[in-house]
């Protein structure tokens, strides 16, 4: 996103106090603001925090933008914006809602008990070369996790992929406010926070909610009573039951709940009119932000299949987090399809390296190699990855906590082999 607060004040309903700014991104999280300049914070009071107490040290850090429920000396902090409302969470739900108007592409969410993630990421990575696509990060599927995946997006994606979930009836009906997608995929039903519901026809009804203004809706049979609900509810859009396209043989996906999520990423697949998805080839789900020893006593964190400028922000504070006292490298591909000129991308990329406290960057493609001189710390270009598996020097690497975030194209798949 790119807007100015007072903006954000007028779409959230909130009263504005101080002095405006430009925000580029939201989080809940005080951790998450290793990038000060242009984040906005939303202040929410939990159970065991008040997200209000880290006002101040987010300040301190050079967080100049807060939306806020509760009482705040804004004279204190002179150069900072706030946005006052009654309800931060409700604030920040009505701020993604306004931002969905903005995604000019196919916005598909994904709900049930089971397999959202699953799903979500096979879709990921199954989609066919060139297609720019944003998919919700980890597990980000709540009531504050959803808005917090649409602010991400940039808006001219092709498809936005969203994780919902919910643990008790009313829940969806503010999710489907937000995400309000145009195609709406149901994997499962099953006995998860079912204390929180009558009956699994209760619990179906309220997933359903998600697709209620979804043109194309996705799921699968085998699961009772979802199959017979959604196929009698949505009679008049003509459902596509995944049951319908074929299993993946058991040699290549031994679980069977898992097989019946391929047939659901088949589904979509066919009414995107994509080639239909090899799942031989695709990488274990496992692969997102996977930590695993690396040789030389490395610690590897693996991201090497999606890349855009919202997931490298996560990856490398992800990275802060397992780094601890080690040293750390970046293992880093070119950037496609980000919107952008080279000049401000590689720019943007410079400055989230330099905050990261990244010791070493190996780049890998050719456009990022072109802009070398903007990494003031030690760096290593290639122009492919199988240049880069044959040269790679292993001091860059021995003892040091290493994140590899790549394209799909560039198949750092062999570099992981390599450093594991």
């Amino acid at each position: 996103m790119n807007d100015l607060l007072t903006h954000i004040a007028a779409c959230v309903g909130g009263a504005f106090e101080g002095t405006d700014t430009t925000v580029v991104r939201v989080t809940t999280d005080s951790r998450r603001a290793n990038l000060p300049e242009g984040t906005l914070f939303v202040a929410i009071r939990g159970t065991n925090r008040d997200g209000h107490d880290y006002i101040e040290p987010l300040y301190r850090k050079g967080v100049r933008a807060f939306i806020v429920d509760g009482a705040v000396d804004v004279r204190r902090y002179p150069e900072a914006g706030f946005v006052r409302c009654d309800d931060s969470v409700a604030a920040l739900q009505r701020l993604a809602a306004c931002f969905r108007d903005r995604i000019r592409g196919k916005v598909v969410a994904i709900t049930g008990s089971n397999g959202k993630t699953v799903t979500k990421e096979w879709i990921a990575q199954l989609c066919p070369p060139g297609v720019k696509l944003f998919r919700s990060p980890k597990s980000y599927n709540s009531q504050i996790g959803v808005p917090l995946s649409l602010l991400m997006t940039a808006g001219d994606e092709q498809i936005a992929v969203i994780e919902a979930g919910i643990s008790r009836k009313g829940e969806m009906q503010s999710l489907e406010r937000i995400v309000r997608p145009d195609i709406g995929i149901i994997t499962n039903i099953g006995d998860a926070h079912q204390e929180n519901f009558i009956n699994l026809e209760q619990k179906c009804d309220e997933k359903m909610i998600l697709a209620r203004s979804a043109s194309k809706i996705i799921y699968h049979s085998y699961y009772e009573p979802l199959g017979r609900m959604v196929a009698a509810h949505f009679a008049d859009r003509r459902p596509v039951d995944a049951a319908s396209y074929p299993e993946v043989p058991e040699s290549v996906i031994g679980n069977a709940a898992s097989r019946r999520n391929a047939q659901i990423v088949e589904a979509f697949c066919d009414a995107m009119r994509y080639p239909a998805p090899s799942f031989a080839g695709a990488p274990s789900v496992a692969m997102r932000l996977e930590v695993k020893e690396g040789i030389n006593d490395s610690i590897l964190i693996n991201d090497a299949y999606n890349l855009d400028l919202n997931s490298l922000a996560l990856a490398l504070d992800y990275l802060h987090s397992v780094a601890l006292s080690r040293r750390r490298t970046l293992v880093l591909s070119d950037i496609s399809q980000s919107g952008l000129s080279d000049d401000e991308l590689y720019g943007r990329v410079a400055g989230m390296v330099a905050r990261a406290g990244i010791d070493f960057l190996i780049g890998i493609g050719p456009r990022l190699k072109r802009y070398a001189a903007l990494f003031a710390c030690d760096k290593e270009f290639f122009t492919a990855t199988d240049e880069c598996v044959a040269r790679i020097n292993r001091d860059a690497v021995a003892g040091r906590a290493i994140l590899l975030k790549g394209a799909r194209d560039f198949r750092f798949e062999k570099l992981v082999h390599l450093l594991s």
